[in-house]
């Protein structure tokens, strides 16, 4: 039996259109993801996350527009390995392919990572939590519009 990854690889050699459906494979969402872009060749999850690495680590904002951009690309990024990693920590045969000394390496790793991403969320949104929204000059809040 073939796997759903051979399925759309297949498929996409074939040049057929390929109906992305949620999966645990991250194969699957990079090739459904990189096929929607018009890709000619499907890249491995590792290859296509080394690209998106140096093309963030390349990333110079230079005024608010691009802050703003910049910004949904580092948070889709995150989102997007922590939804793989979500998939295999929630496949108990596949965590098992890891020893325990790896497993340790992988905890530690993440421990500091996500302590350090919690820290900033919680300072950040603290920081929104304690005083009202900063809202353009020339926009007024839902509440204060008037209409004639």
């Amino acid at each position: 039996m073939e796997t759903k990854v051979d399925r759309v690889s297949l498929q996409l050699l074939l040049g057929n259109p390929v109906v992305c459906l949620r999966n645990k494979s991250k194969s699957v969402f990079t090739a459904c993801r990189r096929l929607k872009q018009g890709a000619t060749q499907v890249l491995s999850w590792t290859d296509e996350r080394t690209k998106v690495l140096a093309d963030l680590k390349k990333l110079q904002p230079a005024d608010r527009l691009s802050l703003y951009a910049s910004l949904i690309r580092l948070n889709s990024a995150l989102f997007e390995s922590v939804r793989g990693w979500d998939a295999w920590l929630r496949n108990p045969p596949f965590m098992e392919t890891f020893s325990q000394e790896e497993l340790n390496e992988i905890f530690t790793s993440f421990k500091e990572v996500t302590t350090k991403f919690l820290e900033e969320d919680i300072k950040w949104t603290g920081k929104k939590e304690q005083g009202p929204l900063k809202v353009a000059k020339n926009e007024k809040v839902e509440g204060e519009r008037r209409y004639a």
